[in-house]
């Protein structure tokens, strides 16, 4: 008898859907440093991708993409939670939007439902097919296969330390996987303020003026602002410096300044900040580096002056430049 209980036991605990959909973390993974889980959540795919760039939308996607968007770049973390299916997708916002509130975050853009666009729109633009965690094996290849209309999502970031988070939920209606069928799933991608490591040599002053007199202008990759200002970054001051001795050494030389942005974002914002930015680098130079100030002149074109195509990280990365123009 107490053999048959034991028999009957298993295949009741067998035939559960607690004991088929119980789920572990994938190996390797782990929580963002400082950012917890929500309680009984699973990590069911994960990747460290290094320096990347991320389009966070600022407002509706359709089928042919968001309404808006601003890049952000910097090492990301990827991870997909499995949360269990008594929490709905606005719960599982709201813990994450009160966690970050509390850590100092300031939203950049959220969005509930419909008023976000359509499900499958929003799913293809976070999760489109070439950029599944397939490492990560079958359960996420078809992670958000067929999601409810119930959609949240967040984005914030923390002016302080420069960390962005966005927070993509949804409650997985997909029979599949048992793993998954019936929870809600959490798209989590965080990206770290760390500066791009240096990779290229600092073009130096007789470099510059050697493009300046065949092409009449150079392009500079070495002066870099902080996300969405334009603020340099001490990272600057090399190229800075040759700017100045590029301008000591030909005394007749006059520049435009011309600050250059890809096509992530809005027109009117992208032209206002490639000014700012090009205003930015002539105030640097004629205050800490000596310039006389009747010598360089800022412009600003945003996204008008493409050299990549603005559909790819690559092609965006160099379209972000500034360059100097021989007036």
């Amino acid at each position: 008898m107490n053999r048959l209980r034991i028999l009957l036991c298993a295949v009741v605990l067998m035939g559960s859907p607690l004991a088929a959909q119980q789920l572990t973390d994938v190996p390797g993974a782990a929580d963002p440093e400082g950012l917890p889980r929500i309680e009984g959540a699973a990590i069911i795919g994960y990747d460290q991708s290094g320096f990347d760039s991320f389009d966070l939308p600022i407002g509706p996607v359709s089928y042919g993409g968001a309404e808006q968007l601003r890049s952000v770049e910097g090492p990301r973390t990827r991870i997909i939670y499995a949360v269990p299916g008594d929490r709905s997708p606005l719960e599982v916002i709201r813990n994450y939007q009160a966690e970050l509130d509390d850590q100092g975050f300031e939203a950049v853009y959220a969005c509930a439902k419909r008023d976000c666009g359509p499900v499958s729109a929003m799913v293809r633009h976070f999760y489109p097919l070439d950029g599944r965690l397939e490492n990560m094996g079958r359960i996420t290849r078809n992670a958000f296969s067929s999601p409810r209309d119930d959609q949240q999502y967040l984005s914030a970031r923390n002016p302080e330390t420069g960390r962005v988070v966005s927070v993509y939920v949804a409650f997985e209606t997909f029979d599949l996987h048992p793993e998954t069928e019936g929870k809600v799933l959490v798209l989590l991608d965080v990206i770290e303020a760390a500066p791009l490591q240096r990779r290229m040599e600092t073009v130096t002053a007789e470099q510059m003026a050697g493009a300046l007199g065949t092409e009449g202008r150079v392009s500079l990759y070495g002066i870099l602002f902080e996300y969405d200002s334009d603020r340099l970054t001490s990272a600057s001051d090399p190229t800075l410096a040759e700017i100045a001795a590029l301008t000591q050494g030909n005394p007749a030389l006059t520049l435009f300044v011309v600050g250059h942005t890809d096509m992530t974002g809005g027109f009117d914002y992208n032209m206002d900040l490639s000014r700012r930015r090009a205003a930015a680098v002539v105030a640097a130079l004629t205050g800490r580096f000596g310039v006389a100030v009747g010598r360089l002149q800022p412009a600003g074109v945003g996204p008008l002056s493409p050299v990549a195509d603005n559909a790819t990280d690559d092609g965006r990365a160099l379209n972000r430049r500034v360059e100097l123009v021989r007036r």
